[in-house]
C-alpha cells in the first residue's frame, strides 16, 4: 500500500514539472489537463503604479502652456518696441527751438535766420564767436535787446545767448513779432509791410531815450545798415518818419512804430 502511495505521489510531481515546462493546466483533482491553453498572468502592483505615472507625464507634456504671456487662442505676447531716443541737440534741430546756451553754428545749430524772443526778464544777449571761451568775437555787436532780435546765422563759430530763446523761423513762420506793441526787430515784408511810420518813445524809466535802425543785410559777420535815428532829453522822435521796403530790418529801442 505505502509502496503504491509513494508511486502515486512521485507520478503526480512529475506531471506537475511537465505541465509548468508546458504551460498546460493541470487539475490535480483528476482532470485532464490541455497543452496550448491560454495562461491569464495578472500585473502586479508596482506595474499598475509605473503605467499611471507615464500616462500622467505625457498628459502634463501635451497640456496647454501656463505661461501668463500667452492666452489660449490669441498669439504670444511679444516685447513692446522701444521708441527711438534723441539727445536734447537733435530734440532742438527737430523741432527748430533752442533754449539758451552755447551752440557750434553750422553742426549743432543750422545755419539760417532765427529769431531770438527774450524771456521773462524781458531782455536777452546774443553773439557769435571763433572760440567757444568768446575771446574772439564773430558778429558786429553783443547785442542786448528787449523783446526780439533776429539775426542770420552762417559760416563757422559759435554761437551764444542768453535770457532768450532761438526759433528757426524756416520751421516757424507762424511766430507773431508785433513792431506795433514792443520794440525789437523785425523783417519788413514778415512782421511789418512795406510804407511810412512813426516812432513812438516808450514811457517809464527810458521814456526820454529811443534809436532806431534800418539794415538791408543782417549776415552776423557784417550787418548793413541802411539808416538809423535817435531821440534824447525831450525830443520828438515821432517827428521823425522813416520808409521800409521789402525785405529789410528794422531795430527799435525803448520805441513802437505807429502809422
Amino acid at each position: 500500500m505505502k509502496k503504491r502511495i509513494n508511486a502515486l505521489l512521485i507520478s503526480t510531481i512529475v506531471c506537475l514539472s511537465a505541465a509548468a515546462a508546458s504551460g498546460c493546466t493541470v487539475d490535480i483533482g483528476g482532470s485532464t489537463s490541455s497543452e496550448g491553453s491560454e495562461v491569464v498572468v495578472e500585473k502586479s502592483s508596482s506595474e499598475e503604479e509605473t503605467t499611471d505615472m507615464e500616462e500622467t507625464t505625457d498628459a502634463e507634456e501635451t497640456s496647454p502652456s501656463e505661461d501668463p504671456d500667452v492666452t489660449s487662442g490669441s498669439e504670444p505676447v511679444t516685447d513692446k518696441k522701444e521708441l527711438p531716443t534723441y539727445s536734447d541737440i537733435e530734440i532742438f534741430q527737430e523741432n527748430g527751438i533752442f533754449p539758451s546756451g552755447e551752440y557750434i553754428l553750422g553742426e549743432e545749430m543750422p545755419e539760417g535766420l532765427y529769431l531770438f524772443k527774450a524771456d521773462q526778464t524781458g531782455h536777452g544777449v546774443e553773439g557769435v564767436y571763433a572760440d567757444p571761451d568768446e575771446n574772439k568775437q564773430i558778429s558786429a555787436a553783443y547785442v542786448h535787446f528787449d523783446g526780439s532780435r533776429v539775426a542770420e546765422l552762417k559760416g563757422k563759430g559759435y554761437v551764444h545767448f542768453s535770457w532768450c530763446t532761438a526759433y528757426d523761423l524756416s520751421k516757424h513762420p507762424e511766430i507773431v513779432n508785433d513792431p506795433f506793441t514792443s520794440s525789437g526787430m523785425f523783417i519788413v515784408g514778415r512782421d511789418i509791410q512795406p510804407g511810412e511810420y512813426q516812432l513812438i518813445p516808450d514811457e517809464g524809466e527810458y521814456g526820454g531815450y529811443a534809436e532806431w535802425h534800418i539794415y538791408s543785410s543782417i549776415n552776423c559777420i557784417a550787418p548793413v545798415e541802411r539808416a538809423s535815428g535817435y531821440c534824447a532829453d525831450g525830443d520828438d522822435i515821432g517827428k521823425n518818419t522813416i520808409t521800409l521796403k521789402e525785405g529789410e530790418f528794422l531795430e527799435t529801442q525803448f520805441c513802437k512804430v505807429a502809422e
